[in-house]
């Protein structure tokens, strides 16, 4: 069986699996939106899977830079876990999926087609994250740079305490008329 047939496979069996533990509750009260957000991500990654195998996903073209400000991301999406193995305590099933997905990473064919092909990448890092498999080394992506701000690195930091205020001079405070009238203790009433 080639790669693509066994990725396949066992994204199918992983999909059953969701959506029956899924539909039992396993990902907690209210979780169906969570449920049809994996079962169509994981779907999607074999259908992307099965077109760069076959040759009918186009090469990538650069982007051009955009003069738009970027939007600010919204935090309260829906979005997956990003934990190591977060779905292997919800959905037990998935223990056997890694250990298949283990196998068909340590395929020769496969680990061809993650030379040839890095988008590949973007499929199976995802992956291995949530079942709890250890990257090989051809889908470790190189660690990032240090962050350097558009001043030169040497320069010192700018303190970022906030100076104390000084009062106001008496011109620029508000007139009597404008305060607030003083309280006055009342004695309650009935007596």
């Amino acid at each position: 069986m080639d790669v693509a047939r066994r990725f396949r496979a066992l994204i199918d069996t992983l999909c059953d699996a969701v959506a029956r533990r899924g539909a039992a509750g396993a990902f907690g009260p209210g979780s169906g939106a969570l449920t049809i957000l994996l079962w169509t991500r994981l779907r999607r990654y074999a259908t992307f899977l099965r077109r760069l195998c076959d040759n009918q996903v186009p090469a990538p073209r650069p982007r051009p830079a955009s003069r738009r400000p970027r939007r600010p991301v919204d935090r309260a999406r829906l979005a997956l876990p990003r934990r190591t193995a977060w779905l292997l305590a919800p959905v037990p099933e998935a223990i056997a999926a890694a250990g298949q997905l283990r196998a068909l990473l340590a395929d020769p064919e496969l680990q061809r087609r993650i030379g040839e092909e890095p988008r590949l990448g973007r499929i199976l890092r995802p992956l291995c994250r949530c079942l709890g498999v250890k990257l090989p080394a051809p889908l470790r992506l190189p660690p990032r740079p240090p962050r350097q701000s558009g001043r030169d690195a040497a320069a010192p930091r700018p303190s970022r305490r906030v100076p104390a205020l000084a009062p106001l001079p008496r011109r620029f405070r508000p007139p009597a008329a404008c305060a607030p009238p003083p309280r006055r203790n009342r004695a309650p009433p009935g007596r």
